[in-house]
């Protein structure tokens, strides 16, 4: 059995089992730390271990390992190379999406110093940015899809593509916008743009952390940071807040995304003995 495979089939079972670690350290006696290191994929533990944390979990380590070596096989089928790609193109959409919208961001606060008047070029400029930007999310949020897959999280797949669509909405708002003179009358347009990402943002936040088990802490803080700003965003008037954690919600994302790449580039390696 290969690692960190093992540790998350353990600790999926652990569950299933309505088992806290602390419990089965009580039928086990095997240590906290060592259980935690497992589960986290840090070390492939002996066989002797194994079957103790299985047989207090009500096991054999004979039926284990041959679902083991079923879900391994589900898994090899569902990691081509495809998706090793997929995630690194979503790792550098992620970046790209990012530094569009900060540019977007600073480009709409100037708008707004110079009361709506911009010329033909800015708004040209201004549309062209919103389409890489949206594009770029697309491309990000693949990423997402292909770890949804990868990890069972329907969660985390259903709310990427609504992410999606809602920035494509987001994107067609911002560039319409642009033929308005007034911007004060775009505000309930935008409180509703605002309230549906704010909504699905949420959404896509408690996926994420729901697949701390498998890509650790990091998606957990992700899942925080989506969280909150789905949460400002939903009261409209605190949306501007959202833009100031935006920045690191996106770079740990990234790096989950990375690390994901990882996890299938590494699925054949082996680690220590514990």
């Amino acid at each position: 059995m290969q690692q960190p495979e093992l540790g998350r089939r353990l600790t999926a079972f652990r569950k299933e089992k309505n088992m806290t670690q602390e419990e089965l350290v009580e039928k086990s006696h095997v240590s906290v730390r060592t259980i935690q290191r497992i589960e986290a994929g840090e070390v492939l533990p002996r066989m002797t271990t194994v079957k103790i944390l299985l047989e207090a979990l009500g096991e054999s380590y004979e039926s284990f390992s041959a679902k083991q070596t079923q879900v391994m096989e589900t898994h090899k089928s569902m990691l081509p190379s495809t998706n090793r790609n997929t995630l690194m193109i979503a790792v550098m959409a992620g970046a790209v999406y990012l530094i569009s919208e900060i540019i977007l961001g600073t480009m709409g606060v100037s708008r707004i110093i110079n009361d709506g008047e911009w010329g033909v070029g800015m708004n040209a400029v201004y549309t062209s940015i919103t389409i890489v930007m949206v594009i770029s999310f697309a491309l990000f949020a693949q990423g997402f899809i292909v770890l949804s897959s990868v990890f069972e999280n329907t969660l985390l797949k259903v709310a990427a593509y609504l992410l999606v669509f809602a920035m494509v909405g987001k994107g067609i708002l911002d560039v319409s916008s642009l033929s308005i003179d007034e911007i004060e009358s775009m505000w309930i347009p935008y409180a509703v743009v605002a309230i549906i990402l704010g909504a699905i943002g949420i959404v896509f936040g408690i996926a994420l952390i729901r697949l701390q088990d498998s890509m650790g802490e990091l998606s957990r803080f992700a899942g925080i940071l989506e969280i909150i700003m789905g949460c400002l965003l939903i009261t409209v008037v605190l949306f501007f807040i959202s833009y100031v954690i935006l920045v690191p919600a996106v770079v740990v994302e990234i790096i989950v995304l990375f690390r994901g790449y990882e996890y299938l580039s590494k699925q054949t390696e082996t680690v220590p003995a514990a």
